[in-house]
């Protein structure tokens, strides 16, 4: 009876572990306050779009920066988001920003996190980074 109590708790104790997600408290933004170039790119190939204006990447670093917290990597996984910039400094990579459908997605905490986006804030977004938006054909 023991052998088979332990045996029908084990997966529980494996969903309990699954269910865990990294939460971050604070992503790190103001490292790109650093940054001089930014390069965009679309499924990970450039689109020709390197953002080097003072102006166009302090107005990408404050978005980041506004939305620093609220972010996780859930047990899931953290989705893939198609378009991205990438900030450097010099040849230095200082950090990114990706933008999902619904989400942002970046390295920061040890993991790529994500954190949910509203419509309003995303299409903002999309309008600093200049590119073409990727998901417009499936919204």
């Amino acid at each position: 009876m023991r052998l088979i109590a332990t045996a029908l708790c084990a997966p529980l104790v494996v969903v309990a572990a699954c269910s865990n997600s990294s939460r971050c408290a604070d992503m790190g933004f103001e490292r790109l306050r650093q940054a001089d170039r930014a390069v965009v790119t679309v499924d990970s190939r450039s689109v020709g779009t390197a953002l080097r204006s003072k102006e166009a990447l302090r107005a990408l670093e404050e978005f980041a920066e506004l939305h620093g917290s609220g972010w996780g990597s859930p047990w899931y996984g953290t989705p893939v988001a198609r378009l991205r910039v990438d900030f450097f400094s010099g040849n230095r990579f200082l950090g990114d920003l990706g933008v999902g459908s619904n989400f942002l997605a970046a390295q920061g905490c040890g993991y790529v996190q994500s954190r949910k986006l509203a419509a309003a804030d995303r299409a903002e977004l999309v309008g600093l980074i200049g590119a073409a938006d990727p998901y417009a054909a499936k919204r």
